[in-house]
């Protein structure tokens, strides 16, 4: 009897057949520099991989470290920096990073508030420590999370997270709008069913896939309403055990399979001195899409350290 062809299963034929046309084209106006996409419908053009500022905000980095990676960002032409409140003193140190060079930057932001004041606080405060008076993109950070937003009706109703952050863009102090999700991918597809989300972050990368399929499930749909795509947790993250695929055996692997996901506008990986900053854009630079051969070996291998990570990130449902 013929295997029964899944949601999931199209999904990832997607990530197999739609590397090259994922790409192509985009690197004809890169030049030698960094690649640019469109970040979804929002008119902004972002660099293809981006720099997540969680390792930025560790207590061992020191200011003078951050300045270093934020002046070498603006040379190589990354101009896409992802943080959060929660990432310790990252959002503090990039306010004196970004003194003069603010406009060279996306910058993007995260709140974890169910409700419209607590969310435009969250915002106010993210302002204050960055030394700005605008952010380019404002995530609700990790809807999958039910101890985080338990409601997701407050979440989403009059007085909720969303509707703050709604007013906020209308008086430019928000540009755009925008989710994370690391588990529970149906919670996503509840955000992008209110038309007023313009950006997803999720997890992706090539062991995941096989346990969350943010690829053939979110992802999917982003594409069909033209909301921006970026992927995070390229390199495995470090939640639950702790696994990562940073190592040389999965680390070149693990940035091609991301500049690979159909409709992607920017991959994040955490940095946190300029050396690593470095061999990240080197290697988005090198960036060659997976042949049949190479695909059907890297689901082979993904699929069997998926075995082993389970549910890293917390509950599929």
């Amino acid at each position: 009897m013929a295997k029964e062809i899944t949601r999931r299963d199209l999904g990832k034929a997607a990530l197999a057949t739609g590397a090259i046309a994922a790409v192509a084209g985009s690197k004809a106006g890169a030049a030698d520099g960094l690649e640019r996409r469109q970040l979804g419908k929002t008119g902004i053009e972002v660099s293809v991989f981006g720099i997540g500022t969680g390792s930025l905000g560790a207590p061992e980095v020191t200011q003078e470290e951050v300045n270093r990676v934020i002046d070498r960002a603006v040379d190589l032409g990354v101009n896409y920096l992802d943080t959060a409140p929660i990432y310790r003193q990252a959002e503090r140190r990039l306010g004196p990073a970004l003194q003069g060079k603010r406009d060279k930057f996306v910058l993007v932001t995260k709140v974890e508030a169910t409700s419209k004041q607590d969310a435009i606080w969250q915002v106010q405060e993210s302002l204050q420590k960055m030394q700005t008076d605008y952010l380019d993109l404002v995530h609700i950070h990790n809807v999958g999370r039910t101890d985080r937003f338990p409601s997701l009706d407050i979440l989403l109703g009059a007085d909720g997270a969303l509707e703050g952050l709604m007013e906020l863009k209308e008086q430019g102090i928000v540009r755009h709008v925008g989710m994370t999700c690391h588990l529970r991918p149906k919670r996503a597809l509840t955000l992008l069913s209110t038309g007023k989300i313009e950006a997803v972050m999720c997890a992706a990368n090539y062991v995941d896939v096989h346990t969350y399929d943010f690829e053939g499930t979110v992802f999917a749909a982003a594409r069909e309403q033209g909301i921006g795509i970026v992927a995070m947790k390229v390199l495995g993250g470090v939640e639950g055990t702790g696994a990562k695929l940073s190592g040389k055996e999965h680390y070149e692997k693990a940035v091609r399979y991301a500049l690979g996901i159909p409709g992607l506008s920017v991959a994040i990986m955490g940095v946190k001195n300029v050396a690593e900053l470095d061999q990240a854009v080197a290697t988005v630079k090198a960036y060659e899409p997976f042949d049949r051969s190479e695909q059907m070996q890297l689901t082979e291998l993904g699929a069997g350290m998926a075995k082993d990570w389970g549910e890293l990130r917390g509950p599929v449902v």
